[in-house]
């Protein structure tokens, strides 16, 4: 027979608690650094670009050969805001 002790219980709703409550206040930081503009968490997406933008850095250090894209990539974008066009109208989901 499986005998479970009172104590044994104890400490597994203990942990149970314990990580619930520790996780909870790891997405109220998140949220806090999401509304300081630091990441996007759960509220705010991120613009297409930023994964594509942030994949293209990590390949031109592994890929010396790409840096060129990467460089051309900045130059079109630095274009784009001097020539002073108005921001993409937001998308609706």
């Amino acid at each position: 027979m499986l005998s479970v002790s009172v104590t044994g219980v104890l400490k597994f709703a203990g942990i149970v608690v314990a990580v619930a409550v520790a996780l909870f206040l790891l997405d109220r930081f998140l949220l806090w650094c999401e509304a300081r503009g630091w990441i996007y968490w759960r509220r705010r997406k991120s613009s297409p670009g930023t994964a594509a933008g942030a994949f293209l850095e990590l390949q031109a250090m592994l890929e010396p050969g790409k840096e060129h894209v990467l460089k051309e990539t900045k130059r079109v974008q630095e274009e784009r805001d001097d020539e002073g066009e108005p921001p993409e109208p937001p998308r609706s989901s």
